[in-house]
């Protein structure tokens, strides 16, 4: 393991104090940060954040039995106890940490973010970047504070890389987070109505995701999908901070123009402007746009783009992203389900059943099974925006619609087809094996919060069994 924290940089960094004079007295380094005693690993330091439902200072006992290296708390008391180093916030100390390893850092830092496939496109970008050198990455969609910091602790001052995801459900969130990140680059992937609950408006989103340009290093690069109907406004937010822009998309102002997409295969293959077609083997169109985003953001660290497009070409997508999976049967028969639970807005729930409606018409003798669950976080345009899905679901027709939530099931009342509706997942957890058969394409899509990824979990494990019994 490499050295991450010495004693003196965590005491620089926190501004706290070692009131038993024996903090990191055994060890004198720390490997890792953690504010987690179930996920802790020896040579972790452990900071005991308190939080709305747990105060992490009860956990102590059990973040030492497991290897903690020391730890970092609000009560001098227990830091006396504990040989620990005493803080008069320990969320705010783990964000002084952040800061402070960020400000250590001497290689690059992409920051992501936008209102879907951010996390897509920063798993695809710090797979890219792997190749050129160490990388260092926001691991899930700890994308809020406390997950920035949690990353920019960890991250080894020594790597050449840095992508950070930066989310965010209300303004202000983004500024906070980027001007933490302070990165070279910063790309927004699109806006959308995604969590409008908390805005006024769609502009007001936007206007909150171009906050990440605010961070921007002198001579930094804002990256701006071309597609998307706020790219204009989202270039006029960025020319505040930076004059190198760069638009990648359709349309003829991108300076990495893509001419076409299609699906093929199980992937798709993207047509560049200048540029041979580049086949990704396992991700769709809508993934394909991430994929161009991040050969932009190479190109801009003066890093070969075509091997990155060689890397990019094998990636397959994350868990609940799109992801393929082959449900097997007896007798060799199998039905093929999109995997795409992890979330939903409402551009993404599109884009999604818009692929299908491409993957349906290729595997012409599967019936189609639909399974949707509601679109979260969308306030008072929540019943229009589901209803908006209507006409796609006309086009795809599908032999069996499942809806999950009491939005979704508007749309069923108003579809003339064979459809089940049910108000939460667990209603349906145990009748999903009746329903799956040989022979169909599945597709799963909700917002994350109606947990439609329990269904995956089953029919994997179905697929599994049934295995099993071959």
């Amino acid at each position: 393991m490499n050295l991450l924290w010495t004693k003196k940089e965590l005491i620089t960094a926190t501004n706290g104090s070692d009131p038993s004079s024996n903090f990191l007295i055994n060890q004198k380094d720390v490997f890792g940060i953690s504010i987690d005693d179930r996920t802790i690993k020896e040579g972790d330091l452990y900071v005991a954040i308190k939080g709305d439902k747990y105060d992490g200072h009860d956990f102590i006992n059990s973040a030492i039995s497991k290897g903690a290296s020391g730890v970092i708390v609000s009560d001098k008391k227990i830091a006396l106890r504990y040989s620990g180093l005493f803080v008069k916030d320990t969320k705010i100390a783990l964000i002084n940490i952040a800061q402070f390893s960020r400000n250590r850092f001497t290689g690059k830092v992409i920051a992501i973010t936008g209102s879907s496939g951010k996390t897509s496109t920063k798993h695809i970008l710090a797979t890219s970047l792997q190749e050129f050198g160490k990388t260092h990455f926001t691991h899930g969609n700890n994308n809020n504070i406390i997950g920035l910091s949690l990353t920019l602790s960890r991250l080894p001052k020594e790597y050449a890389f840095c992508v950070l995801e930066l989310g965010m459900n209300h303004t202000g969130e983004i500024k906070e987070l980027t001007l933490i990140s302070k990165p070279h680059i910063a790309l927004i992937t699109n806006v959308s109505s995604s969590h409008i609950e908390n805005f006024k408006s769609e502009k007001e989103i936007a206007n909150a995701k171009s906050e990440i340009f605010i961070g921007l290093n002198a001579n930094g690069v804002a990256i701006i999908n071309s597609d998307n109907t706020w790219c204009d406004y989202l270039k006029e937010n960025a020319k505040k901070y930076t004059t190198n822009i760069k638009l990648y998309g359709h349309t003829i102002k991108s300076s990495q123009r893509i001419n076409k997409i299609i699906d093929e295969k199980d992937g798709s293959t993207i047509f560049l402007e200048n540029k041979r077609p580049w086949h990704l083997k396992y991700m769709s169109s809508v993934q394909a746009l991430n994929a161009v985003g991040t050969l932009v953001v190479v190109g801009e660290l003066g890093l070969s783009q075509e091997t990155a497009k060689q890397t990019i070409s094998g990636i397959k997508p994350l868990s609940g992203r799109g992801h393929k999976i082959i449900i097997n049967f007896k007798n060799n028969q199998e039905s093929l389900l999109i995997d795409d639970s992890y979330n939903a807005n409402p551009d993404s729930m599109y884009a999604s059943l818009c692929n299908l409606y491409k993957i349906k018409s290729k595997l012409i003798n599967y019936e189609t099974v639909l399974i949707i669950g509601d679109m979260l976080e969308l306030g008072k345009k929540a019943k229009l925006k589901h209803l908006e899905l209507i006409p796609i679901l006309k086009k795809i027709n599908p032999n069996l619609l499942i809806t999950v939530g009491s939005f979704t099931q508007l749309i069923s009342k108003e579809l003339k087809i064979k459809s089940y509706s049910y108000l939460n997942v667990d209603d349906l957890l145990s009748k999903i094996k009746e329903i799956v058969k040989p022979n169909q394409l599945i597709l799963i899509k909700g917002s994350n919060g109606t947990n439609l990824w329990k269904l995956v979990k089953v029919l994997q494990n179905f697929n599994q069994e049934n295995n099993n019994a071959a």
